[in-house]
């Protein structure tokens, strides 16, 4: 099974801190992260908060996505409750040009790059919960955006005669 999807598809209604604005990522009856790194806390913006207080004032079950079917321990194949929202969430990725053989996972890579990008590998590495920062940096950080120091805006104006 994928981690992004096993997350997503076994995520309880327990592991949302509404006081706190948090997603705990931590083993629970339905899941184990794949090592202990796998473990901690994601943020959340309050936008994804209030959707999340609205889902929960109608919630059903245990678990954050709601789906007729029950979880599966000891499947032998991938078995996710959530596969009809997944071929939804996949098709709606692919309209928008994701190609990729793994698209949620080419959603967490643009995570990682925009966080990078506006927030610094460090904070790109805290909310992937990678380890190491060279996992971060070698396979999930893409430029998106020119790097500069921005030291040019305190020279003087170049005359207007020089060309180059």
């Amino acid at each position: 099974m994928r981690t992004e999807e096993r997350e997503i598809d076994l995520l309880t209604w327990e592991q949302v801190d509404f006081q706190k604005g948090l997603i705990r990522i931590e083993r629970t009856e339905y899941f184990s992260p794949k090592s202990e790194d796998s473990t901690g806390t994601i943020d959340l913006d309050p936008e994804t908060l209030a959707l999340l207080r609205r889902w929960h004032a109608s919630k059903t079950g245990s678990f954050v996505i709601e789906s007729p079917r029950s979880p599966r321990h000891t499947a032998s194949r991938v078995n996710y409750r959530c596969t009809p929202h997944f071929d939804i969430l996949y098709a709606w990725l692919k309209s928008q040009g994701i190609t990729a053989r793994k698209p949620l996972h080419e959603l967490r890579k643009e995570l990682g790059a925009l966080l990078a990008s506006s927030q610094g590998i460090f904070a790109a590495q805290s909310v992937l919960r990678h380890a190491q920062i060279s996992t971060t940096a070698g396979y999930y950080v893409d430029k998106k955006r020119r790097v500069t120091a921005g030291l040019g805006a305190l020279l003087p104006p170049a005359p207007a005669d020089i060309s180059v």
